[in-house]
């Protein structure tokens, strides 16, 4: 269930920021935004956030977007591209139990005798619709390897 994977990433993304507090509405709203602009593009959706360093830390950056694989010609209005490469714990399950997804991870990181490396990395979350409409999602933390 829960793997290390070294995995590099290209991505499509728009920058915002806003409340720790309030990314479960700020993320697929922006998400949802962009996706429209972009709808000529093809891509795995991506979300990717800088994790919160400490209780007074309640502000944070976060990015959405597709990853993509070939040259672009033109960027949607106010996107960048991304290129991260990192070592990641990852987890992949049903959308509807992220909460317990990252539980999961989280224990397993700490089972496994990882450290995290979210100083100055960011967590990704991939977004794949299945046929039945149900979402599987992909988790993945930095991790120092």
């Amino acid at each position: 269930m829960c793997q290390i994977v070294n995995k590099e990433f290209k991505v499509i993304a728009e920058k915002h920021t806003g409340l720790f507090k309030d990314y479960a509405e700020l993320v697929p709203k922006a998400a949802q935004q962009f996706l429209q602009r972009a709808a000529h593009l093809a891509g795995t959706e991506v979300a990717v956030y800088e994790p919160k360093a400490s209780e007074s830390h309640t502000e944070g950056t976060f990015y959405v977007g597709l990853l993509f694989n070939d040259e672009l010609d033109v960027l949607p209005e106010g996107a960048e591209i991304l290129e991260i490469q990192h070592t990641y714990g990852m987890i992949r399950g049903n959308g509807t139990d992220m909460g317990n997804l990252y539980s999961t991870l989280d224990q397993w990181i700490d089972e496994q005798g990882y450290a995290r490396d979210t100083l100055k990395n960011f967590i990704l979350e991939t977004y794949h619709p299945e046929a039945n409409g149900v979402e599987e999602v992909e988790i993945y933390i930095p991790i120092k390897a």
